[in-house]
């Protein structure tokens, strides 16, 4: 019954990205029918490549290359078409000019997608503490997906990482997604030579063997904190598992809180964030991509209260990062990858002058 229902919906949403923008392009160029019955043929067999791929754990860069990238630039050519589609209707006899220029726009908005896609920018965050007696450099990585992302973003990532100072290196999840990820290519980590500490996400499940793969990161010198936490002077590390209740990682998250030390919690998903322990200084997450192409944004704000930056309750915050890497198509749009480097420092004491001093 899953199966039928993931095929069904497979088949609509192939036809809605891959084959749809191709029919209004078609209808405005050409004056055809935007739902013709030769369609229904595209449609089923790129459903069937879809559910296949998503299905399996088949491993073709080919194949993978052709979904991802078909998803991402029939996205963008849907809405730019769509509203070129509307256009039409109150210009009716501009039809062919307005689909040249709807392709050319999504031409031009793919190009730009991809370009930052590839790229990583730096993010800076800075905080103070009261708990600790001398300054901390972390950096925080998260959402690389490599398999869907190449060896050589992870090697941009590294070289982004090599040129900053730091104590420890923090991945948030979402490491790898796909069994084509090579567990060799950590080594570009583990040539870092810095303690790195990690916390699953949502795609190490979805991977042939994840328990086993997981298992392997220690090789290349992780840290996994499986529902643990870790001690670093005044820093208290705590790391959650993401396959579990949000109830549950609260729970956890609470019996891990230390009352004397800088409390540094790390949870693949945002969604914690309501739930975590009050005493909780510091929480990273990662997961939402902040939508990574526009307008897709619109619908991660839907479901996420928190989706990208910094957020404040009371003496904890909250940041949540954009990702390092992309999941499925390598296209960014009003979105970035991004390195996070975070500095906190002890909190100067204000010294008020008594009346008699």
């Amino acid at each position: 019954m899953r199966d039928l229902v993931f095929a069904t919906i497979t088949t609509v949403l192939s036809f809605l990205i891959y084959v749809y923008p191709l029919n209004v392009l078609a209808h405005l160029l050409f004056a055809a029918e935007i739902i013709e019955p030769v369609t229904i043929f595209p449609t089923v067999v790129i459903g069937f490549a879809v559910f296949v791929y998503f299905r399996t754990h088949l491993t073709s860069r080919l194949l993978s290359g052709v979904i991802y990238y078909g998803m991402g630039i029939g996205f963008i050519a849907f809405w730019v078409l769509n509203i070129g589609l509307l256009v039409s209707v109150l210009l009716p006899g501009f039809s062919i000019e307005i689909g040249l220029i709807g392709l050319v726009i999504s031409m031009l908005v793919c190009v730009k997608a991809i370009l930052s896609g590839n790229s990583i920018a730096l993010e800076t965050i800075h905080l103070t503490s009261p708990k600790i007696e001398r300054k901390y450099n972390l950096i925080f990585i998260s959402d690389i997906h490599l398999g869907s992302n190449p060896k050589r973003h992870l090697e941009r990532i590294c070289d982004q990482i090599h040129r900053l100072k730091y104590d420890h290196l923090l991945i948030g999840g979402d490491l790898f997604d796909s069994s084509a990820f090579n567990d060799d290519d950590l080594n570009l980590l583990k040539a870092l030579e810095t303690p790195i500490f990690f916390v699953t996400g949502n795609h190490e499940y979805y991977v042939k063997n994840h328990n086993e793969r997981i298992a392997n990161l220690t090789k290349f010198g992780f840290t996994v904190l499986d529902n643990q936490s870790t001690q670093f002077d005044e820093l208290n590390i705590i790391g959650i598992s993401d396959n579990q209740a949000p109830k549950t990682q609260s729970d956890i998250a609470r019996n891990l809180i230390s009352d004397d030390s800088f409390n540094l919690l790390m949870v693949h998903q945002p969604s914690l964030w309501h739930r975590a322990p009050e005493k909780t200084d510091l929480m990273l997450s990662g997961h939402t991509h902040n939508g990574q192409i526009f307008p897709f944004n619109l619908l991660v704000w839907m479901q996420f209260r928190t989706v990208y930056g910094m957020y404040r309750r009371l003496n904890s915050h909250l940041y949540v990062s954009s990702g390092s890497g992309t999941w499925g198509p390598r296209m960014r749009l009003g979105t970035q990858n991004e390195v996070v480097q975070i500095s906190i420092s002890p909190q100067i004491k204000d010294h008020q002058t008594m009346p008699w001093q």
